[in-house]
């Protein structure tokens, strides 16, 4: 089936002349007409394309000229914008203000002019002095004066007495005089210039003491030895001065000095004498960040004993450079030490020291290395033994080397703690024997030895209020011994615990313990010569009441536990004793 479309211009200018002669019919009426037309013909054309798809189409269209749409005029709004006049006028309004006084009930109160306060130094006292007296008839007597405030410097002087005439039980019950007697005199002084403090010293000290602690085991068959006091008694004198003048510069640019010299005399009951004399001196200047500085110092040993005179000299020379920040610090350095004897030795040692850090004040790590040179005098040996053998002299102790490291700090400012670890190479370290060679075997002589020790120490302090406070000291010790079997008279750990209380400042109790570990002890009548001392126990209490500012009752208590210690074989320590008494400020 065909269709064929023809386009008709008789017909199109037919409608067109229809169409203007309806010109003034309403322009919607075309705008529909065009809408309907529109829809028409798409309705036609879908119908064809679906009539298509279904069978063939065979369509023919003639055209006879192109289609010209045609488009209706506009009608435009021909109103032009105009500006409105707007007259606007303020408001007006009137009003006053009627014042009126209120009355005021303020009272001014009078200022006082401002005076200065004078700030005024803490009362000191010239002079103080203390007495007591406890069981096993010992007196105890001490006495201090000097000036008060003064900028120029100061002057005083101290006495000191304390002696005990008691009689101690040995392991066989016998009683024998174990007195002693402690006195001192020092007189002091210091003198201070704008740019120099001078100082000085004058010492006098006294011990009397006797050799008690005989080897029991040697009588038992035996009649006792005679043990008058006379025949067992020791006294020893020290004569000494001292004098020093220092810088005192207050800014870094400065070269600072220290410079000391003294002289000891030391001798004892029987005709034994030691003549000390040192000298020592030190300078230091900052150099930008860095301080650097040297130490020298020289020591001279003259001593006649047991039928022998001996001489010995020791110089040390000692350079350094440190820097402190508020990081880190440092020193670095060395020291080379000559001992001259009969045969002349050199010795070099380290002197360095690092602490960083961490945490201020809380967490402080720090290490160092270093060495000395210990002289062996009798004067030294007696103050740490007092019952060595009279005018002995025991060789030098070489620290070839020192080295620890550990850490210190705070947990709050209630809790503060050190702990560290030491190790240290010793040549020639002595230790302390009863001597054989004596009928009694009541004094002590010296055995050497090469010894590696490792020291383990630590420090607690607590304080949880002012009126309180706990300090806690420990060290333990390793030894490693080249010939000997044991460390003679040394204690394996030492612990020393301290409790302070004060109630409200009128009482304060001071408690202390010592601990002393397992020692050992030659002894060749034991199994292998070997002896061993059980470790030991000490409690100790200081009861103190505070009368007034000027006025003090002492009430000490000592060795609580009433046990004799062996502090050094065959030498028993006194039981439980007291001393009470009061000190006096003038």
């Amino acid at each position: 089936m065909k269709y064929r479309f023809f386009t008709d211009p008789v017909n199109r200018e037919s409608i067109i002349a229809d169409h203007k002669t309806t010109s003034r019919m309403n322009r919607y009426s075309h705008d529909r007409l065009q809408i309907i037309f529109a829809l028409t013909f798409c309705f036609m054309q879908a119908d064809l394309l679906c009539t298509a798809s279904a069978q063939e189409l065979d369509k023919e269209v003639y055209v006879i000229r192109p289609y010209e749409p045609v488009i209706s005029d506009a009608n435009k709004i021909s109103i032009l914008p105009e500006i409105e006049d707007i007259t606007t006028s303020p408001p007006e309004f009137s009003y006053r203000i009627s014042s009126q006084r209120i009355p005021s009930s303020i009272e001014l109160n009078r200022i006082n002019p401002a005076r200065m306060v004078a700030v005024s130094l803490p009362k000191i006292y010239n002079s103080w002095i203390k007495l007591g007296l406890g069981n096993y008839t010992t007196p105890l007597a001490e006495f201090n004066i000097s000036n008060l405030h003064s900028r120029n410097g100061s002057l005083g002087a101290y006495l000191y007495h304390k002696s005990s005439h008691s009689n101690l039980r040995l392991p066989n019950n016998d009683r024998v005089p174990a007195g002693y007697a402690r006195n001192k005199v020092n007189l002091y002084g210091r003198r201070t210039y704008s740019k120099a403090v001078l100082s000085g010293n004058l010492l006098l000290e006294h011990n009397s003491f006797r050799y008690y602690g005989y080897n029991t085991t040697l009588f038992s068959t035996e009649p006792l030895p005679d043990m008058k006091q006379d025949s067992i008694r020791q006294q020893t004198w020290l004569l000494g001065f001292d004098a020093g003048i220092a810088s005192s510069y207050a800014g870094t640019s400065f070269l600072n000095y220290d410079i000391k010299a003294g002289f000891d005399y030391f001798f004892d009951e029987n005709s034994n004498y030691e003549a000390i004399a040192a000298a020592e001196a030190g300078v230091n200047k900052y150099f930008g960040e860095l301080q650097g500085g040297i130490d020298l110092g020289v020591d001279y040993f003259h001593l006649r004993g047991e039928g022998d005179t001996v001489s010995n000299a020791i110089v040390r020379v000692n350079p350094w450079i440190s820097k402190n920040s508020e990081d880190w610090r440092f020193i670095l350095g060395f020291q080379a030490v000559a001992d001259i004897d009969d045969i002349s030795r050199f010795y070099f040692y380290p002197a360095a020291r690092l602490e960083i850090t961490v945490v201020k004040n809380v967490l402080v790590p720090f290490l160092g290395l270093s060495g000395t040179l210990n002289a062996g005098n009798y004067q030294q040996l007696t103050r740490e033994n007092p019952f060595v053998r009279t005018g002995l002299r025991l060789k030098n102790t070489n620290n070839s080397l020192i080295a620890y490291g550990g850490v210190k700090g705070s947990i709050s400012n209630a809790v503060r703690f050190r702990f560290d670890v030491t190790y240290s190479v010793n040549k020639n370290m002595h230790f302390f024997i009863n001597d054989t060679l004596i009928p009694l075997q009541n004094q002590f002589t010296g055995e050497y030895d090469d010894v590696d020790i490792i020291v383990y120490h630590g420090q607690l302090a607590f304080q949880p209020a002012a009126s309180l406070g706990f300090t806690m000291d420990g060290h333990y010790y390793d030894y490693h011994m080249m010939n000997l079997r044991k460390p003679w008279h040394k204690p394996e750990y030492e612990l020393n615990i301290n409790v302070l209380y004060n109630i409200k400042n009128k009482v304060s109790l001071n408690g202390e313990m010592i601990l002393l570990g397992t020692r050992w002890i030659r002894n060749e009548l034991w199994t292998d010569g070997i002896q061993k001392l059980k470790p030991l126990a000490d409690f100790n209490l200081k009861i103190n009441y505070h009368h007034s500012k000027t006025l003090t009752l002492f009430f000490d208590l000592y060795n609580i536990s009433n046990r004799s210690h062996l502090i050094w074989n065959q030498f028993p320590s006194q039981r439980f004793n007291f001393l009470a008494g009061l000190s006096f400020k003038l």
